[in-house]
Parts: C-alpha cells; sequence; structure tokens
C-alpha cells in the first residue's frame, strides 16, 4: 500500500503546486476567446501586449510582498511606496536626478530602519507599515499635489521595449520568476529568510542574526516597491499620490493566491507572479464582458476573499506548495 500511498500523495502535491496556473487559465482563457478575433498572426502580440502591459508594477509590488510574507511581516504601506516613488520620477527625478536618486536611496534605508524597528520592539509590522503609509502619502502629495509630472524619456521608453515573440511584460515576468525561485531556494539568504518566516528559533540556533535578515529583507521589499512604482510611471506617464491604488491588497492576495502564507515560510516566486498576472487580467475579463467599473472592484474583492479561503485551506492542511 505505501506506494500507492506515495502516488496519491504526489498527485495531491502535484495538483496543489497547479493552483496558481490554473488559476491564471481560469482568467485568461474567456478573455482569449471572447477577443478571439485579435489574436491572428498579425494582431497576437499587440493584443497580448495590451492585456499584460500594466500588469508589470502589480508583479513587481506582489515579488516585494512575497519577501515581506517570507518573514511572517506584510507591508500595508506597498500601494502608498509605489505611489510615492511614481511621484518622485514624476516630479524630482525629471529635474534633479541626484537629488530623486538619493530620495529612492533614503526610501530603502527607512524600511530597513523599519525591519530593525519591528524586530527589536516585537511590533506587528501591520501596524507599523500602517503608519508609514499615511507619511509616504503625505510626502506624494507634497512634491506632486495633483496628477501629472514630467516622467523621464529613458524610463518610458524603457517600459515599453517590444521583445521578439512575447511581450515585455510576460518576458519580464518569466525572468523574475527564475531569478525569485533561484534567489529563495538556491542562496543562503533565500533559504535563511524562509527559515526566519517558518522556525525563527532554529534560525538563531543555528547562530545566524534574525536581526541582520529582518533588515535585509525590508530593503529588498523596498527595492521591488521602488521597481515597480517606476514601472508604473513609465507606463502611465503620469504620476499620482494614489496612482497604485489597491495595490497592497492585490499584492497579499496574489502572494497567497500563489501559494504564500501569512505565517511566513512558504512562499514561491513563480506562483506569486502567477497570482499577480491573474488578478490584474480580472479587471481585463470583466472589462471584456462589458461589466461595469462600479461592479469591478466588487469582483476584485471576491476573488481576494477567494484567494484567501484557498491559502487557509492548504495552510489547515500543513500543505507546502513551492512551485
Amino acid at each position: 500500500m505505501k506506494p500507492l500511498q506515495n502516488e496519491t500523495g504526489r498527485a495531491a502535491k502535484l495538483a496543489e503546486s497547479m493552483v496558481p496556473l490554473i488559476s491564471l487559465l481560469v482568467v485568461l482563457v474567456p478573455i482569449l476567446i471572447i477577443r478571439s478575433n485579435n489574436l491572428t498572426a498579425a494582431r497576437y502580440y499587440n493584443t497580448l501586449n495590451l492585456m499584460t502591459g500594466l500588469a508589470i508594477p502589480l508583479t513587481l509590488a506582489t515579488f516585494g510582498q512575497m519577501l515581506a510574507m517570507s518573514i511572517g511581516e506584510i507591508d500595508f504601506s506597498m500601494e502608498t511606496l509605489v505611489s510615492l516613488v511614481a511621484c518622485i520620477v514624476g516630479a524630482v527625478l525629471s529635474k534633479n536626478v541626484v537629488l530623486g536618486v538619493l530620495m529612492l536611496l533614503g526610501i530603502v534605508v527607512v524600511y530597513m530602519v523599519i525591519g530593525a524597528f519591528v524586530h527589536l520592539k516585537k511590533l506587528p509590522s501591520i501596524i507599523v507599515t500602517i503608519g508609514m503609509s499615511f507619511i509616504w502619502t503625505g510626502i506624494a502629495v507634497t512634491i506632486q499635489p495633483q496628477p501629472g509630472g514630467d516622467i523621464p524619456q529613458v524610463i518610458a521608453d524603457f517600459m515599453r521595449i517590444r521583445p521578439p515573440l512575447l511581450p515585455f511584460a510576460i518576458v519580464a515576468a518569466a525572468v523574475l520568476a527564475l531569478v525569485g525561485h533561484f534567489l529563495l531556494f538556491k542562496t543562503n539568504f533565500g533559504i535563511l529568510g524562509r527559515g526566519v518566516g517558518g522556525n525563527v528559533k532554529a534560525i538563531q540556533q543555528a547562530g545566524h542574526s534574525v536581526l541582520r535578515i529582518r533588515i535585509a529583507v525590508f530593503g529588498l521589499v523596498a527595492v521591488f516597491g521602488i521597481l515597480s512604482g517606476i514601472a508604473l510611471a513609465g507606463l502611465t506617464t503620469s504620476a499620482d499620490s494614489h496612482l497604485a491604488k489597491n495595490y497592497t491588497l492585490l499584492s497579499v492576495a496574489s502572494v497567497i493566491l500563489g501559494g504564500g502564507s501569512f505565517a511566513g515560510g512558504k512562499v514561491s516566486a513563480v506562483g506569486a507572479v502567477l497570482g499577480a498576472f491573474s488578478m490584474y487580467l480580472v479587471t481585463n475579463l470583466l472589462m471584456a464582458m462589458k461589466i461595469s467599473p462600479n461592479w469591478q472592484a466588487g469582483a476584485q474583492g471576491v476573488i481576494i476573499l477567494l484567494a484567501l479561503y484557498i491559502g487557509g485551506v492548504f495552510k489547515c492542511r500543513g500543505k507546502v506548495r513551492f512551485i
């Protein structure tokens, strides 16, 4: 009976690991069916580009959120951070490169301080980052009171790169997933980071500094938030203090849908990327179905709840899903 049980266990784990991909297909296939007329050899590239273009910023924000959740934390200031970065790009970086770069580096330093503060004072990261969200918003409104700004042309041009065969968003997502998987599972940093989220006592007993790990992870969270803001500014060619609206909830839901856990330790780079694309394409699906924008926000909320429910079910089963 053991071989049969092993095969059953492997099949169950395989099915669970396919959840992010299945979620993406559930959203993507109806869109492709509805827009089948635009998927001819001459039009498929532009169609895919329009469908996935703005998924890059959300994917980068999700990646940063995934790193935070890998150590058992959540960044509830992600959307305000991304919006602030877009404002810095549009209002500061275009006029004074040195000052703009220093402001972006300052954000990384602040996040590293937050990581140390959360660890040393044993404070919930949710509360600390919610407080930071008001600070980020205040700075963003100060430097960019009205939507607009002047996005550097080099950033806009980079975000409009057209690689052969597949749009830039898909290529970038594939690269990010591979790099993320290597970082999380093939490097000491990734292993220790997941260890802090999964079994912090074991990491401490092994002689590693949990404080340093948290500082480094929070610094990387800021880096990917900054990259998300730069990408969003380049794609929209505008800056606004509310440009990344709902990115916090969408990024958290994407991580959970991709196999992550609120408890930490359980994350998947590939799953998070697929989850981010799924959450982004929901809006495309609702638009393709000509559903009122008033219902679109509600539909995203339902999907977020389903994502949290799915993550909770797998957590209760004690399954670990790494892709």
